[in-house]
C-alpha cells in the first residue's frame, strides 16, 4: 500500500472539508461581520482571538472574545451520540485520477466530535453579560453557516458560571459559552490498480 501526503480537498466531490482552523475563520467573520451590520465602527468591533486568558488586555480595549478547544474525540456511532465511538475511518468513495497512473484513490472519513468554549471577557461585569448573550445568539442564529462550510452537528451546549481574573491589578470579567461542533475529517490512501481488482474480486481475502 503507497500512502501519500494528499491535498484531500482535490478528491472531495464539490466541497472543501471542514477543520478547526476554518471553523475559527467562520467564527471570526460572523462575529466581525455581525458587529459592522450594527454599525460598529473598525476601531471599536470586539475581537475574537486565540491568546488564552487576554494577558494583553490593555491592547484589546474593553472587550475580546478568546476561544479555545475543550475536548476533541472519536464521534459517536449512533445519531443520538450515546453509543460507541467511531474510532476507525470508514469506506467514503474511490477516484481514479490521469495524473496518478496505475493508482486507485480511496477517500475514508470519519467523525470527530468537539467542545469549543468562547470566552467573553470584559472590563465590566455589564459589558461581558451583554456580549455573552450577543455571542450566543449570534451562533445559535447562525448554525447554518458552519454546517454549510461542513459541519454535521453544531449546537450551543451551555454556559458556565461567571468568573473574573485580575491582571496588573485591574479585573477582568468573563463569560465562558461551549458550543458543540461535529465534523469529518478525511483520509486518502493510493493503491495500485491491480491491488483493489483483486479486492474487488476477493483474491486477496481468500
Amino acid at each position: 500500500v503507497s500512502t501519500y501526503i494528499f491535498l484531500i480537498s482535490v478528491f472531495l466531490p464539490n466541497t472543501e472539508p471542514l477543520t478547526l482552523d476554518r471553523f475559527f475563520n467562520v467564527a471570526h467573520s460572523l462575529i466581525d461581520d455581525c458587529q459592522k451590520r450594527e454599525g460598529v465602527t473598525d476601531e471599536h468591533i470586539v475581537r475574537l482571538v486565540e491568546e488564552y486568558p487576554p494577558e494583553n488586555m490593555h491592547t484589546y480595549g474593553n472587550e475580546v472574545i478568546t476561544f479555545r478547544v475543550i475536548e476533541r474525540k472519536p464521534g459517536m456511532m449512533n445519531a443520538k451520540g450515546t453509543g460507541r465511538p467511531h474510532r476507525k475511518a470508514t469506506f467514503s468513495h474511490q477516484e481514479v485520477r490521469p495524473d496518478l497512473a496505475n493508482k486507485v484513490i480511496t477517500v475514508e472519513s470519519r467523525p470527530v466530535d468537539h467542545v469549543i468554549e468562547f470566552n467573553c471577557w470584559a472590563t465590566s461585569n455589564k459589558l461581558a453579560n451583554r456580549r455573552a448573550i450577543w455571542l450566543e445568539k449570534l451562533f445559535i442564529n447562525s448554525a447554518f453557516a458552519f454546517e454549510v462550510k461542513g459541519a454535521e452537528r453544531f449546537f450551543w451546549k451551555e454556559r458556565l458560571s461567571d468568573n473574573y481574573i485580575t491582571i496588573n491589578g485591574q479585573r477582568i470579567f468573563s463569560r465562558p459559552i461551549r458550543f458543540f461542533l461535529r465534523f469529518r475529517e478525511f483520509d486518502a490512501k493510493a493503491y495500485s490498480i491491480i491491488r483493489q481488482i483483486l479486492i474487488d474480486l476477493n483474491i486477496l481475502n481468500k
